[in-house]
């Protein structure tokens, strides 16, 4: 009996492999499309809106959780679409989210589900739409989860999710309280939007920044440019010396046929003799 049990357990565990890991059709994809627009148009999300993927949020205990956000007047509002029960609305003053702090190098290790299920048991439709907003990059074995993260209001989001929010709130970097521990990592890592980064650029720090980022790139292409000089000057001199070898050799030759062993003698003695012999026959 307990053999049998266990067969069934196995052979349960297997079928639900299998139908975890099956690729929804193109029916299911597009009833899980309907689905989801139809929970925006329950709460009433207008069209300009901005897709995230909270990576934390205390306040509701979500973690890695796809949603949408939009600004109404000066309020800001959050749609979290929980995999596991029914939506969540937040609604926060605006002013909440110009207070930027950094988190550094979440680590998400069960990001597959679990520990954190809010985006593994999530559609395959949704997963696909809201991926670029996680940003986290494959590696052999899986996924690679450290991944610096930016506090704005009560939720801690991706640095391609920070600039949705960026976006959403459309307000200049200089309104934003800026505890960002490396503010030049929010330069390259994505979470800035390209007005943004612009502004950046004009600041004092941004400046500083982009010096050293020049000096940089312009000792590399020094270097490049030296490297590539001696290997082009070292060429010339390969080709003059395998070309000066010819010609002596070619003039030896001609010396030769022509019997004139003694002044073969002397112009392999005499480089300037064999010079001026080189000028008269070749």
């Amino acid at each position: 009996m307990g053999i049998v049990i266990l067969v069934v357990i196995v052979v349960g565990c297997i079928l639900l492999l299998s139908y975890k890991n099956r690729k929804p059709t193109e029916d299911q994809l597009e009833k899980q499309k309907n689905d989801y627009e139809e929970i925006l148009k329950k709460y009433e999300v207008p069209k300009e809106h901005y897709e995230i993927v909270v990576g934390q949020s205390k306040v509701y205990n979500i973690y890695n959780c796809p949603a949408v956000i939009w600004k109404e007047e000066e309020v800001v509002k959050t749609l979290f679409l929980r995999a596991v029960g029914k939506p969540i609305l937040s609604v926060q003053e605006e002013e909440d989210f110009l207070f930027l702090a950094s988190q550094p190098y979440i680590d998400f290790l069960r990001f597959d589900g679990t520990e954190y299920p809010d985006w593994a048991v999530q559609p395959a439709y949704i997963k696909e739409k809201f991926l670029p907003y996680v940003d986290l990059s494959t590696s052999k074995g899986g996924i690679d989860y450290k991944r610096n993260m930016y506090w704005a209001g009560t939720i801690c989001v991706y640095p391609t999710s920070m600039a949705q929010v960026f976006k959403m709130l459309k307000r200049p970097l200089a309104d934003f309280d800026n505890k960002v521990d490396q503010k030049k990592l929010m330069v390259t890592d994505g979470s800035l939007p390209q007005d943004m980064l612009e502004e950046w650029r004009k600041t004092k720090e941004g400046r500083k920044a982009e010096a050293a980022a020049f000096l940089s790139r312009k000792e590399k292409m020094d270097q490049g440019t030296m490297e590539g000089m001696e290997k082009a000057i070292q060429t010339i001199r390969d080709t003059e010396r395998k070309a000066g070898e010819e010609a002596i050799n070619a003039l030896y030759a001609k010396l030769l046929s022509e019997k004139r062993f003694e002044d073969l003698e002397k112009a392999t003695q005499d480089e300037e003799y064999r010079k001026q012999l080189m000028q008269e026959l070749l």
